[in-house]
């Protein structure tokens, strides 16, 4: 079979349609071969992944790295760093930056500070307000693989809210073949509850939860679902939050099977609920709120029966200080947390006890992921010809998550202290370990931008 540059030995191979043994040779930072774990490779160096399984790159759809502008919070490298260490390949940058990118000279600044601090490959998304809408061939142009809207939670100016400019931005997206991910909550139920909330002198942890009720959610998803229905195209649901909100788009997607409609659901939603906010309060205030124990099961049906279509982190860092800021009255504490080191072993675990297998994992958090970006089968998944992007996992490791551990620049996690099962060891993005127990194999700058790359 010919001389490898590198070859990962005698793990166990687990794609969402195969597991096995297998012995992967990667020539010029690409999968050359996948061969049975007997057959013999020759290679300039090789590492045993014995007892080990072996996984495609995550991919993260979702991903607040903060660069520029808000760099106290977190920044390229260290954000970059930790989606190695958590076993992601390529994550895509949000535009909620300052300078925003919201414009081409936005963009281009999002992928100067990628190139020069990156460690994994990396993509940018561009917000989409009602100031740009007839701008999207320039974003796309510019480099954007997303165009994000929200209809809540972001400046004023930014709100997308009638249907006029949705229907202008789901159908231009479409013409230029660019995803539209949308973050759908009603901002008028939202200020009216937390206006009356606020008179009533309502400063608890759950007051956030109940200015931010399902129906604000689902209100809105069945608005935008039917409008993405008609218009075609990619079209994500973000951070779906309530059962009523996915059972809204479960009906849409069966109801007309050629909608190319998707759903992302967060890490902090499948393992958190609204007593976790009670008791840990503004460390677990994001948004959407966490909910109660019957959505969690909601969403984890979802998960396993093919409703939701992916795992976005949400990574949402920001400092320790900016979070206590709501200890007193929760309205002042930032609103997210962080999620890249902790997204894949918190699935890991949930897989060790039943609740999911590997397989749904890798589906969720690598294969489906590059698919809605169009990267399949270069990311998302190890075959002949992918970039030779995977994680090396100790599904045996039992270890405790703590906050002082994590190489993002956010040391704090709504998980401190949980023990969970299931570890990643190594994270190697095309051909090149970036990340191995603990450190960083490589400079700032190794990452490429999606769209930098050739092929």
């Amino acid at each position: 079979m010919g001389v490898f540059d590198y070859m990962v030995l005698n793990g166990e191979l687990v794609t969402p349609s195969w597991r096995g043994p297998a012995n992967i040779g990667i020539k010029d930072g690409r999968v050359a071969v996948i061969a049975p774990a007997g057959v013999k490779l020759e290679a300039a160096a090789s590492y045993d992944a014995r007892g080990k399984l072996v996984i495609p790159a995550l991919v993260d759809t979702h991903v607040h790295l903060r660069d520029p502008g808000h760099t106290h919070k977190e920044d390229f490298y260290t954000g970059t760093a930790a989606a190695a260490a958590g076993g992601y390949g390529t994550v895509v940058a949000q535009p909620n930056t300052d300078p925003p990118a919201l414009d081409p000279a936005g963009i281009g600044r999002v992928f100067e500070l990628g190139r020069e601090r990156s460690v994994v490959d990396f993509a940018v998304s561009a917000q989409v307000t009602p100031g740009n809408l007839t701008s999207l061939a320039q974003l796309k142009e510019a480099g954007a693989l997303i165009f994000d809207a929200a209809t809540c939670d972001v400046p004023a100016d930014w709100l997308i809210s009638t249907g006029r400019d949705f229907w202008a931005l789901f159908t231009g997206a479409a013409r230029l073949g660019v995803p539209v991910a949308v973050y759908a909550t009603d901002a008028g139920l939202v200020g009216d509850f937390t206006r009356t909330l606020q008179e009533w002198g309502r400063v608890d942890p759950l007051a956030w939860v109940e200015a931010r009720p399902p129906v604000a959610e689902a209100a809105e998803v069945a608005r935008l679902s039917q409008l993405a229905r008609a218009a075609g195209g990619r079209i994500l649901f973000r951070q779906i939050s309530s059962a009523a909100s996915l059972a809204i788009l479960r009906a849409v997607k069966l109801s007309c099977p050629s909608a190319n409609i998707s759903i992302e659901v967060n890490p902090h939603h499948l393992f958190l609920t609204a007593d976790d906010l009670a008791r840990l309060g503004p460390v677990a205030k994001m948004a959407p709120p966490l909910r109660d124990r019957e959505t969690v099961r909601a969403l984890w049906k979802g998960l396993r029966d093919g409703t939701v279509d992916m795992i976005g982190g949400d990574h949402a860092p920001h400092t320790w200080e900016e979070k206590m800021a709501g200890q007193e009255d929760i309205w002042q504490a930032a609103s997210g947390v962080p999620t890249l080191e902790t997204a894949l072993p918190l699935m890991l675990d949930a897989a060790s006890r039943g609740q999911i297998t590997v397989e749904q994992i890798v589906s969720l958090m690598a294969e489906k992921p590059a698919r809605w970006l169009n990267l399949y089968p270069r990311k998302g998944t190890l075959a002949p010809g992918s970039d030779a992007d995977l994680v090396i996992l100790d599904p045996a490791a039992s270890w405790e998550i703590r906050g002082k551990d994590l190489l993002s620049k956010c040391r704090w996690t709504p998980f401190e202290g949980l023990r969970v099962k299931g570890r990643v060891e190594r994270t190697m993005v095309r051909g090149r370990w970036v990340y191995a127990q603990g450190t960083i194999m490589v400079r700032p700058g190794y990452g490429q931008g999606i769209l930098d790359q050739e092929g």
